[in-house]
């Protein structure tokens, strides 16, 4: 038996298993979705679709940890710079987020005219809410227009808050404490959620979402900087990787056959992101380094963002045309959901995440070229 050996964890370096990670989780959202809504209105939703909304938890504790990675070094130099960090952020979300916006906005006008009345509430202030990507703070009255994109909204504020996290993050030492407060954090704030929303924590959108990343987020960013002192994490062997990945999902299913609260699968997210990080460092190849499975972990935005969207489309012109009454009608519609899915993510990664990023980008470094040559020509005019 052979052992792989580690390479030095450094910071910034490319991350393939929680690149191709992130593609996998993305399509087990889009296939649960679809399957919710093929049993709609015909059965209950099975346990295992009720608890795969854990899913975007581990999204959040992805987030933290990977922007941790990029950006604690020039946090600790004192050459972190909040403005830019927003700059680049907003160009990574923004175009896409705003032209499925727009996709959904079209579509609830088209059907308005045909006599297609919406389940959710689509007026100006929810728009405007969803288009400053501030809805899941409280600011609609439930899940509209694009309703995937509450979690890009929780995302978008923790990175407005992003200072604090890394401030609060300096202010814990040891691997032990780091643990410690990641726990007692998203225990606080679940009880909080039962206490005062009557919810799970991890059951939170609209109605909290920003709350429900919290914890996630902070923890992610802590769980990186547990990297730095920990040289056995690193160390971690193929069998130990093997059984950690095996033990979390089986976890997770003994959580699930005992009906345990959402909230409680929250934990093993932690161990999840630790093991797939660890197995980062390793320089030989591996499942989750299949190109095919990084270009997934690409495109998984585009998936995520787009998948609501097709859903809508599939199902409502299916029941339009009378096609989607019995349940063998609706899975047949369901199946095709992915599909569709990833056929549209391509075209708009292609041909809107991508160059909509490049674009934003160009638009800044144009303004800011402008503004430092108007600025030269009055310190000019000044002498």
């Amino acid at each position: 038996m052979t052992t792989e050996t580690p390479r030095r964890f450094t910071p910034g370096m490319l991350l393939p298993e929680l690149v191709s990670t992130r593609g996998v989780a993305a399509v087990w959202v889009v296939l649960a979705h679809s399957y919710a809504t093929v049993l709609k209105g015909h059965y209950a939703l099975p346990a295992a679709i009720e608890y795969s909304r854990v899913i975007v938890d581990f999204f959040f504790v992805l987030s933290g940890f990977v922007l941790a990675h990029m950006y604690d070094g020039p946090w600790r130099e004192g050459r972190f710079r909040h403005g830019e960090f927003l700059i680049r952020r907003l160009a990574r979300l923004w175009p896409l987020h705003l032209f499925t916006l727009a996709c959904v906005l079209a579509l609830v006008v088209a059907g308005r005219i045909v006599g297609v009345t919406p389940e959710a509430t689509h007026d100006a202030a929810s728009f405007a809410m969803t288009a400053l990507m501030l809805h899941s703070a409280w600011t609609t009255p439930d899940l509209a227009w694009n309703w995937p994109s509450w979690s890009v909204s929780a995302e978008w504020i923790a990175y407005l808050m992003i200072p604090l996290y890394l401030a609060a993050a300096d202010r814990v030492r040891g691997t032990a404490r780091r643990l410690a407060l990641s726990l007692a954090l998203f225990a606080v704030c679940s009880v909080g959620s039962h206490v005062l929303l009557r919810l799970d924590l991890v059951t939170l959108t609209f109605d909290g979402g920003a709350l429900r990343l919290l914890p996630s987020f902070l923890a992610g960013i802590l769980l990186r900087r547990i990297f730095d002192d920990e040289p056995k994490l690193l160390a971690m062997t193929p069998r130990i990787y093997a059984l950690v990945i095996v033990g979390v999902f089986a976890a997770c299913g003994v959580l699930i056959a005992l009906n345990a609260p959402y909230d409680a699968l929250w934990p093993p997210m932690l161990v999840l992101v630790a093991a797939l990080a660890s197995r980062a460092t390793w320089a030989e190849p591996g499942v989750l380094r299949n190109r095919t499975l990084i270009w997934l972990g690409d495109l998984s935005y585009s998936i995520y963002l787009t998948h609501a969207i097709v859903i809508m489309v599939l199902f409502t012109g299916a029941e339009h045309f009378g096609f989607a009454r019995t349940l063998g009608e609706r899975a047949v519609v369901g199946v095709c959901v992915p599909f569709v899915t990833l056929g549209v993510s391509v075209v708009t990664y292609a041909i809107v995440e991508k160059p909509g990023r490049a674009g934003f980008m160009w638009v800044v470094e144009r303004l800011a070229r402008a503004q430092a040559a108007r600025r030269a020509r009055a310190s000019g005019m000044r002498i």
